[in-house]
């Protein structure tokens, strides 16, 4: 994801700044407000100086001038030191277009003295962002509420009058009703969440004063480049309607399987290949890609337990060569395995790759990899309606697998949701004849097709999958569905 411009952006009649952050600005709702007064707080360690100085390096790589005042005994060759290590700092404008001071002797002298020291500092500077470190340590100075409440009136003031975007870091959680979170223009979390032994970084805007901010806990990471900010995948999906019935048809490359569903899937339509482990789903899978392929259209595989090398092979081992076209660049493949990565960002790279490509064509071979890497769980549900959504707008025909539990005397079933997450869904199971184990595939949905509703008998050797007979037809009555299935 890359960083927006460093600029100030209009927003009605509000001039915003935006903040050179990756990802940030899209949950601002385009940038903060110019010359306001910005909390950002979250418990040691969280991010806070990184975002802040951050954005001071965007602006002073411009030519504007930062100040970053510091209220904590820490010495600034200390943070100079820490900020050298990610990619956004440059030490030649250390001193210069970025200056840092230290309010930590005006501090212990009462808040007089300190918005004293900060109005003859600004005056001389005339800074473009002020970023002011440790403020917490000015509720923990003993000043009284009346003291505080005066201070941060003056400050605002002061900040709006000169134009002066400013920045308060508090090591401090929650939305609480402190002077410092009520009297500022906009107050921003960094925070952790933790499941098992995973933690995640989350950011949360609590309010932004004359910008339409996104609700709610959006996921970031601190890497070599600096912050960089994944806006929750759900806050930002806007809505699409399903393909039209007129669409047209897209072959799924099992010529018998077409001719019993009416000549393929509707294209743009989502389709689930539901069943049970090794049944034969990522094969079905490789013949729709392969079919695509042969056609001539770009593809895409999302895969997160089968490597490449893997895909590959198991491709040829049923006559499908994928390699020429990996080469070509005509078929992309994503792997990933679940473990602990960002869903949002992996949403964003997989959309990214269908726009660049022009993929027509996408298999995600296994749905749980994608629920896996999902913190919260209760955003599986969500974080799935706003995918597929996105890849009707992208005019993309989909075919996802998705493993099937089975209970011992209990039918296989979709769950409950999935009709709504997918227009076509297609169910490949085993069943035992005597101490023979087959396969068979049937529809249990099928949009705007007409199709043969019985269970088929599925045959897959190296000339590839083939669906033939009624499953009935090897013992003259329906398949047990009773056995146990690992």
């Amino acid at each position: 994801m890359s960083a927006s411009p460093h600029k100030a952006k209009s927003f009605g009649s509000q001039s915003m700044l935006e903040s050179g952050v990756a990802g940030l600005d899209v949950v601002l709702g385009g940038g903060l407000p110019a010359g306001g007064l910005y909390l950002i707080q979250g418990l040691a360690g969280s991010g806070k100086t990184t975002l802040a100085c951050q954005i001071g390096f965007s602006h002073a790589r411009q030519g504007k001038k930062v100040l970053v005042l510091t209220l904590l005994g820490e010495s600034h060759a200390k943070m100079i030191n820490h900020f050298a290590n990610f990619s956004f700092f440059d030490d030649a404008l250390i001193g210069k277009e970025l200056v840092f001071f230290s309010a930590y002797t005006s501090i212990k002298k009462g808040l007089r003295e300190l918005l004293h020291l900060i109005v003859e500092t600004m005056v001389e500077e005339k800074p473009h962002i002020l970023i002011i470190d440790g403020f917490r340590s000015i509720r923990n100075g003993n000043a009284t509420d009346l003291a505080l409440t005066e201070f941060m009136h003056s400050l605002n003031s002061l900040v709006s009058s000169m134009g002066c975007t400013t920045f308060l870091l508090s090591p401090v959680e929650g939305n609480v009703t402190d002077n410092e979170n009520t009297l500022v223009d906009g107050v921003i979390e960094l925070g952790q969440y933790r499941q098992g032994m995973g933690v995640i970084r989350e950011l949360q805007i609590f309010k932004i004063r004359g910008a339409k901010h996104l609700l709610g806990k959006h996921v970031f990471e601190v890497r070599d480049d600096g912050v960089v900010v994944y806006p929750r995948f759900e806050a930002i999906a806007a809505s699409a309607k399903a393909p039209p019935a007129d669409a047209g048809r897209r072959s799924v490359g099992i010529p018998s399987w077409d001719e019993r569903i009416g000549g393929g899937v509707v294209a743009g339509s989502i389709t689930c290949l539901l069943g049970s482990p090794g049944v034969g789903k990522t094969l079905m899978g490789l013949h729709f890609i392969g079919e695509g392929l042969k056609h001539g259209e770009n593809c895409l595989i999302v895969g997160f337990h089968e490597s490449p090398e893997t895909i590959v092979q198991k491709a040829h081992r049923i006559g499908i060569e994928l390699q020429p076209h990996v080469a070509s660049g005509k078929l992309q493949l994503m792997w990933q395995l679940p473990l602990e990565i960002l869903i949002d960002d992996l949403a964003s790279r997989m959309l990214a790759c269908i726009r660049e490509h022009k993929v027509s064509r996408l298999l995600i071979d296994g749905v749980e990899g994608l629920a896996n890497l999902i913190m919260h769980p209760e955003r599986s549900r969500s974080f799935l309606v706003a995918l597929t959504n996105h890849l009707r707008m992208h005019g993309v025909t989909v075919y996802m697998t998705e493993q099937l539990h089975y209970f011992r005397r209990l039918a296989p079933a979709a769950e409950p949701s999935s009709s709504s997450l997918y227009e076509n869904i297609m169910l490949l199971e085993y069943f035992t004849v005597g101490d023979i184990n087959h396969r068979q595939v049937s529809v249990m949905k099928l949009r705007e097709n007409e199709y043969d509703g019985a269970n088929r008998l599925m045959t897959i050797s190296r000339e590839g999958m083939v669906v033939g007979d009624v499953s009935s037809s090897i013992s003259g009555k329906r398949p047990n569905a009773d056995c146990d299935v690992a």
